[in-house]
């Protein structure tokens, strides 16, 4: 988690190689770890460009896009294009599901997110799936995942704080 350090040797890297795709793209990745968004997606479009094969890149941004809930319509676009080039990646699948997740298609988007659990065991693809559970009114399965997600990843306070409102609300309603 040094990320001060890591973009310093990267940017000298990228002096180097400055149409090296994925210098750019783990450069672009180091710059969003630090809330520099703005270059992050610059160093992610400018990998695009030297590469439009990159799928690093492509689900990166695509991800970033839906994260921030803007372009939704090429956010897909990118990750799709990252799909194809890498169809069984449970971490891109769980982009376009999230991508589904943020245009209000949740159905869809849980559908995508239960594919990527297949490929992929990770914290933020439960976080993601609990998420969807949660929005259509499934709240123990929600419980559930986020359950899942602490257990691969212990004290993620925004996680941790989703379940304990849930509770609160759950321990109310059963004292009215």
């Amino acid at each position: 988690k040094k990320y001060d350090k890591a973009i310093g040797q990267y940017e000298k890297i990228f002096a180097l190689e400055p149409k090296n795709p994925d210098i750019l793209y783990l450069l672009g990745s180091l710059y969003w770890e630090v809330d520099k968004q703005d270059q992050a997606i610059e160093l992610l479009k400018r990998s695009i460009e030297v590469d439009p094969e990159h799928d690093n890149s492509l689900n990166t941004l695509g991800y970033f896009y839906a994260e921030k809930t803007i372009y939704l319509d090429e956010a897909e676009n990118l990750v799709k294009r990252a799909l194809k080039i890498s169809p069984d990646n449970g971490g891109y699948l769980d982009s376009l599901g999230w991508v589904y997740y943020k245009r209000g298609m949740y159905e869809k988007a849980l559908e995508i997110l239960i594919e990527a659990d297949k490929y992929l065991k990770d914290p933020v693809i439960y976080d993601h799936i609990g998420d969807t559970y949660y929005k259509i009114n499934h709240i123990e399965e929600a419980i559930q995942y986020w359950e899942l997600s602490l257990k691969l990843l212990p004290k993620q306070e925004e996680v941790t704080r989703k379940i304990n409102e849930i509770k609160n609300i759950q321990v109310r309603r059963n004292t009215e």
